[in-house]
């Protein structure tokens, strides 16, 4: 447990040092979507919101804060999840958010588990996990953009319930593909349109 605070705060701690070179013109908080459809697919619900911004050249810090509710694989058993996450992310063809990026970065899942069914026998789960990963954003719209990519999560630390909880946050090879809804560019766009 104390290696896991301890990453906790590392990560909460290290990119508040590097965020004060933030390129104004780029807009770092996006909503990310891909916990909603993770819970959606696990008869739950998730919400995600990224911090994004650069810090040298084509090399930016990503963080994530994310929290899912899901139904897991034992009959009236949930699982209330929340989830960070640090990335560094190189953009080799953009000096801005999007395009292809390469990236690394890790995080932890705290998981807790409740319902009318039959409980683990540890009713909460830490896990933490490296991930390189390799993807590409674009923009659909001026404040929307889709984010696709792929991975491999290795855990790196997991407790008792791990063989039931994989399921939910996938070990091993990954593609995903996220939304993410860019807020600044959103609220900018509502101005224009109110001013209009």
């Amino acid at each position: 447990m104390k290696q896991s605070i301890f990453l906790v705060l590392t990560m909460l701690l290290f990119p508040s040092f590097l965020c004060q070179a933030q390129n104004n013109n780029e807009n770092p908080f996006s909503l990310d979507f891909s916990y909603t459809l993770t819970g959606l697919l696990n008869q739950g619900w998730g919400i995600g919101l990224n911090y994004e911004t650069f810090f040298f050249d084509c090399l930016t810090v990503k963080g994530n804060l994310g929290h899912m509710t899901f139904l897991t694989g034992i009959k009236d058993v949930y699982s209330a999840t929340v989830s960070v996450s640090l990335f560094t992310n190189y953009y080799p063809l953009s000096n801005s958010l999007d395009k292809l990026y390469f990236g690394i970065g890790s995080g932890c899942d705290f998981m807790n588990y409740f319902g009318k069914g039959e409980l683990p026998p540890t009713t909460k789960d830490t896990l933490i996990h490296i991930t390189p990963q390799l993807g590409w954003k674009f923009h659909v719209l001026p404040f929307l953009m889709i984010d696709v990519s792929t991975g491999y999560k290795f855990m790196v630390f997991n407790t008792q319930n791990y063989t039931g909880a994989k399921d939910y946050f996938s070990p091993g090879l990954r593609f995903d593909i996220g939304l993410k809804i860019l807020l600044k560019k959103l609220k900018e766009v509502i101005a224009n349109d109110q001013a209009n």
